[in-house]
């Protein structure tokens, strides 16, 4: 599960959101702002927006920190948590 998940991320980042970045450049332990792939507010915005409609979940105001989105592979990690939580 855990490389879907983050595979289905890496397509959302090139994808669905404007950044002119091609899903087999993006290294998902490189920082999502500062020093990396300088997204701003607006940018992250929009990720947790497609990330919620294309996993199925609401990110609570308790993950919605720079630790979640310090890179791919965070953010993965907790999708992936809250999935394991959905019932089946």
């Amino acid at each position: 599960m855990q490389d879907q998940v983050l595979e289905k991320i890496k397509h959302i980042v090139a994808e669905d959101l404007d950044l002119d970045l091609a899903y087999d450049s993006l290294d998902e332990t490189v920082p999502l702002f500062e020093g990396g792939l300088a997204l701003d507010s607006v940018i992250l915005v929009e990720l947790i927006s497609f990330i919620e409609k294309r996993f199925a979940i609401e990110l609570g105001d308790e993950v919605l920190n720079m630790e979640t989105f310090h890179n791919l592979q965070s953010v993965s990690r907790v999708v992936r948590e809250h999935l394991e939580r959905q019932p089946a």
